[in-house]
């Protein structure tokens, strides 16, 4: 499996992202840099982190994208559906987005 995952192609970035491990008592949301993307997985710069924090652990993946909204209106479960437009998009981040689309990704 690590040899498939190598072989996937991955999208350089340089997000600003929030992250967790899972199981933190204190259930705090810290920095990171997500440095590079596949579709397998992510490559993380945690800040204020250790290895004995995240060895062996589960980490949650929060990334900031800003966009404005165009249309608002009733959603499916009694919420509120927003369109955006994503603004303020690095070419990273707009190569990224257009990969998703091309391969008809789903999340």
């Amino acid at each position: 499996m690590e040899e498939i995952r190598r072989l996937l192609p991955r999208q350089f970035t340089d997000w600003r992202g929030k992250y967790m491990v899972e199981g933190d008592p204190e259930q705090r949301w810290r920095d990171c840099c997500v440095i590079d993307l596949s579709s397998a997985g992510a490559g993380l710069e945690c800040l204020d982190a250790t290895p004995e924090e995240t060895a062996g652990h589960r980490i949650i993946v929060a990334v900031q994208l800003r966009g404005d909204v165009r249309h608002a209106g009733p959603g499916e479960h009694n919420g509120l559906r927003v369109g955006i437009e994503f603004v303020d998009v690095t070419e990273e981040e707009r190569g990224y987005l257009d990969s998703l689309a091309e391969l008809h990704a789903v999340w």
